[in-house]
């Protein structure tokens, strides 16, 4: 690598850095980390990863994206499905994996009985189809 790329890299990596202390966040060393192959994610909350999934989305940081979908898969539960079916759903951030994985899991509650929170504030046309997929498995 000649020195025009590692100096590019750098002052992407510093800009990144700085806007991501611009938003807020914990602090400024996470989007360095994730960049540099630490993963730093288990102390944050569902809307803080999910800010950091936006912020990867705007400059189209996919090592980012991917390491914040696949916790999120992870940490699927009955009390954050639906928010997090709002947020990669076709309409929103369209996240695709993350988004069959909250209707497996919706779908997953429904055949156990399993109350789902915020589950009234989900359209009433994904809510039919879910219900159709529970009562006739393809």
């Amino acid at each position: 690598m000649n020195f025009m790329k590692i100096l590019i890299i750098t002052v992407t990596d510093l800009y990144l850095c700085y806007h991501f202390y611009q938003t807020n966040f914990k602090k400024t060393e996470v989007a360095i980390k994730l960049l540099y192959g630490t993963n730093v994610l288990k102390g944050f909350s569902i809307e803080e990863l999910l800010l950091l999934y936006r912020f990867g989305d705007k400059y189209e940081i996919k090592h980012i994206m991917d390491l914040v979908e696949g916790y999120l898969i992870k940490d699927i539960s009955s009390s954050n499905v639906v928010q997090l079916i709002r947020f990669s759903s076709p309409n929103a951030l369209n996240v695709k994996k993350l988004y069959q994985k909250c209707i497996d899991f919706f779908i997953k509650c429904l055949k156990e009985s399993t109350p789902i929170l915020g589950s009234e504030s989900l359209d009433e046309k994904l809510l039919v189809s879910i219900l159709l997929k529970t009562l006739c498995p393809a």
